[in-house]
């Protein structure tokens, strides 16, 4: 348990679990949670999640640069407006993965890392982060990891997907019965790491009120239906909701890495 100081006290409980599930042969996705140790005199907290792609040791190397870069430049530009800093985190980070992703292999067996032409890897990542300030939600997003708002009234997804399949349901190309099983659903059409610039949604979600649950999660999640999804937060401990909205992906299909860290106020 967090303690939140402020002009009202303000508790926090949070759990966190992640799986390779049962398709994949790797877990390339990367969670975090800064600062690491829960203390009542942290007045700033930042919560990641990512989720890797690239192949082999690529994918999991994204997540993994992702979470690590986005906390230390969040916390480095601390006299920056919150919305700033979290927009600066995800360029450094997209900067780091894109430069890794384009620099020369180092050679094993006469081969460079199994790309024996020495040609640039793909290796990219989506990558959600919630940051708490002054009692404030702040949230940053690229990809198709998602950001939930869940309480007693609803399930709000916070995100938009930056996939090729939900612009055009946007758009109104798609019904929402054909974006299910559409072919290419989970086309990426922006992710952190691929281009040498990133466009980065940061927004303000408002104030963390008591009995509001905060939901970030990687797309193996995706699905559980939203009624249950809602039922196992409310009904359990974070740490509980967590591991059990794992098993329920795995029980899905376990198609995907699926990870799930939830933040609750009290």
């Amino acid at each position: 348990m967090w303690l939140w100081k402020s002009e009202r006290r303000r508790h926090i409980n949070m759990g966190a679990c992640s799986d390779t599930g049962r398709v994949r042969q790797e877990n390339q996705d990367a969670h975090g949670w800064f600062p690491p140790q829960p203390s009542s005199r942290a007045r700033e907290k930042l919560f990641v999640v990512a989720d890797g792609m690239g192949g082999h040791t690529r994918g999991r190397e994204a997540g993994q640069t992702a979470v690590d870069v986005v906390q230390q430049a969040f916390f480095a530009n601390a006299d920056q407006p919150v919305a700033e800093r979290l927009r600066q985190a995800f360029i450094a980070a997209n900067d780091t993965i894109y430069q890794r992703a384009h620099a020369p292999q180092t050679p094993v067996n006469g081969h460079r890392n199994g790309h024996g032409n020495g040609q640039a890897t793909t290796m990219g990542t989506t990558c959600t982060a919630l940051a708490l300030i002054n009692g404030q939600i702040h949230i940053a997003h690229v990809g198709d990891s998602r950001a939930y708002r869940i309480n007693r009234k609803n399930v709000e997804r916070l995100t938009q997907d930056h996939t090729m399949v939900e612009e055009l349901l946007r758009a109104g190309v798609l019904t929402e019965e054909e974006a299910k099983s559409h072919p290419r659903r989970n086309v990426l059409v922006r992710a952190m790491g691929v281009a040498p610039t990133l466009e980065v949604d940061v927004f303000q979600a408002g104030p963390l009120a008591s009995g509001d649950h905060y939901l970030l999660c990687t797309d193996g999640l995706a699905v559980i239906p939203l009624q249950k999804l809602q039922h196992v937060v409310l009904h359990q401990t974070p740490q509980d909701a967590c591991e059990n909205l794992v098993a329920l992906a795995n029980e899905h299909g376990g198609f995907d890495n699926v990870t799930a860290l939830l933040i609750q106020g009290a």
